[in-house]
């Protein structure tokens, strides 16, 4: 279990000794008092995890029932010597807690998506149920259709939240399914992303309001957030040479699937339905595979010639992730998530972009709603 909050123990004050000179005991309270959900195993979730539980997040659960054996490569958590027999989660789980034995790392039952969602029924039920036990939500490898589901299940639940506490605002309009969670008051909290080989994208929604203080300054900020349904349906007023490659990639990723999700269903006798099942025939995260792999491809100078076949005349497979990159991205994600949990700090707003060829290798905030 996670430690109580009301005192910090010598052992806290030890291992969070430069922690506690930086940013504060009350700062790490709040720390200690979150409760995180990171959703599938992958390298970018890896380097996450190790870094909230280095940092003395309160609680860290981790949902992926995958085998062990197989694993993602970049996933350094997983110990094969002693990963026989047990799922990704609890394999991880074990190592973050010998990292941090003071942190609660749990593990909860599941897949490392959140198809559910999608399907509706009592499987939606049951994940918005377990979303709501929890602040914040985070997810590598998503399926772009599961992020605009898992935004607006988290949206929803905040929404139910102000609604029985008598409170006004609220969600906003959500992505794609889900319903209000029970219990707390849900998710506040979505970081999802993906890296595939030089390039990355991680979305942030915080809101639909964000409040944060800045040292320094007496008067607390406000930043406001969109969802994932508006960040990839925003005007393109604000696109210019200066904005990265990949928003507009995922953008045509995002409109592709809606087309061919409409294309089924005006093709199938059942309509709509029909569609939607001829679509879960579809390779899950066809499109997402293509833009990315074709972004961090364009990143190396590499790329397929019209036969399919690589600059070098190999077959041109998909890419994984660079351990590199995954460590990078990782990093700056972590720290983002340690600032909206605590309230201190400037949080992103609301992508993040990275690509070794793209803007001098730098990574790229970009905000559309």
């Amino acid at each position: 279990m996670a430690p109580a909050v009301e005192s910090l123990s010598e052992d806290h004050a030890a291992v969070y000794d430069r922690q506690l000179r930086v940013w504060g005991v009350e700062v790490q309270r709040r720390l200690m008092e979150a409760k995180v959900l990171i959703i599938g195993l992958t390298g970018l979730t890896a380097e996450i995890a190790k870094n909230l539980v280095l940092a003395g997040v309160g609680t860290v659960a981790l949902r992926d029932d995958t085998p062990a054996a197989r694993a993602a490569p970049g996933n350094f958590l997983v110990e094969p010597a002693a990963a026989e027999g047990r799922s990704v989660a609890d394999a991880s789980a074990a190592t973050l807690t010998a990292m941090n034995p003071l942190m609660a790392v749990t593990t909860e039952p599941g897949p490392p998506h959140v198809a559910a969602l999608l399907e509706g029924g009592q499987p939606a039920s049951d994940l918005t149920s377990l979303l709501s036990r929890y602040d914040t939500v985070v997810a590598a490898g998503l399926p772009l259709r599961q992020i605009d589901a898992l935004c607006g299940a988290c949206r929803a639940a905040v929404a139910a939240a102000a609604a029985g506490n008598g409170g006004g605002g609220g969600g906003g309009g959500g992505g794609g399914g889900g319903g209000g969670g029970g219990g707390g008051g849900g998710p506040r909290q979505l970081f999802c992303g993906s890296v595939r080989g030089g390039s990355a994208f991680m979305f942030v929604d915080l809101g639909p309001q964000h409040e944060y203080s800045v040292k320094g300054e007496a008067t607390q900020h406000t930043a406001t957030y969109g969802t994932f349904r508006e960040c990839m349906s925003a005007g393109l007023s604000s696109v210019n040479k200066r904005t990265h490659p990949l928003y507009l990639a995922l953008r045509a990723d995002v409109a592709a699937a809606r087309q061919i999700a409409e294309h089924l269903a005006a093709a199938t006798p059942a309509g709509a339905a029909g569609g939607a099942a001829a679509a879960a025939l579809l390779p899950a995260g066809l499109l997402e595979d293509f833009v990315l792999d074709a972004a961090a491809a364009g990143a190396d100078g590499g790329g397929s010639d019209a036969d399919g076949t690589g600059a070098d005349g190999g077959e041109v497979g998909p890419l994984g992730e660079l351990a590199a990159v995954c460590a990078v991205v990782g990093g700056v994600v972590a720290n983002n998530v340690l600032r909206a949990v605590s309230h201190v700090g400037p949080p992103l707003r609301n992508l993040f972009l990275y690509g070794l060829g793209a803007q001098d290798g730098l990574g790229v905030e970009e905000c559309f709603m």
